[in-house]
């Protein structure tokens, strides 16, 4: 009987140190952000998508925008999805990760960046065009998927 007791303390415990991030119900406010550029480029050189728990943005820009205006194109964002890249998210470990990883864009070979704004906090890493964030690569693999589905936004 004094094992049971004991036990069960020790789950309580344990329990109370545990924190579930649940955006959207616990107060927290989560936005992911994650986009591509390429410095020599002619036409759509920068994409961007910006996923939180109720809209997905996708922006296409130039560094023509006379000949080639920006695109923008809009979905709710659908809450398996959500919660999917939400668990993802890490971020304090995101933090401590350096803000430029390699040689993004380097004989342009395009650059790529995931950024994570949890409330008034914000990180973001920028990396080389399609490697990934050592420790992140379940993220960077969930918000690229999100920004290709945008493939056929005109």
């Amino acid at each position: 009987m004094k094992k049971t007791i004991v036990s069960a303390l020790m789950l309580l415990v344990l329990g109370s140190c545990q924190q579930d991030f649940n955006p959207g119900t616990n107060g927290s406010s989560l936005t992911v952000r994650s986009g591509t550029s390429f410095g020599m480029c002619v036409g759509y050189c920068q994409q961007d998508v910006v996923i939180d728990n109720k809209n997905t943005v996708f922006t296409k820009t130039s560094r023509e925008p006379a000949k080639n205006p920006t695109i923008n194109c809009q979905k709710q964002t659908d809450t398996g999805t959500w919660n999917e890249i939400a668990t993802k998210v890490n971020f304090d470990a995101f933090q401590k990760v350096p803000e430029t990883l390699g040689c993004p864009d380097c004989a342009d070979g395009g650059a790529e960046y995931v950024e994570i704004q949890l409330n008034d906090s914000r990180h973001r890493v920028t990396f080389e065009y399609n490697k990934t964030i050592p420790g992140f690569e379940d993220l960077v693999s969930a918000v690229r998927q999100q920004r290709n589905a945008f493939a056929d936004c005109k």
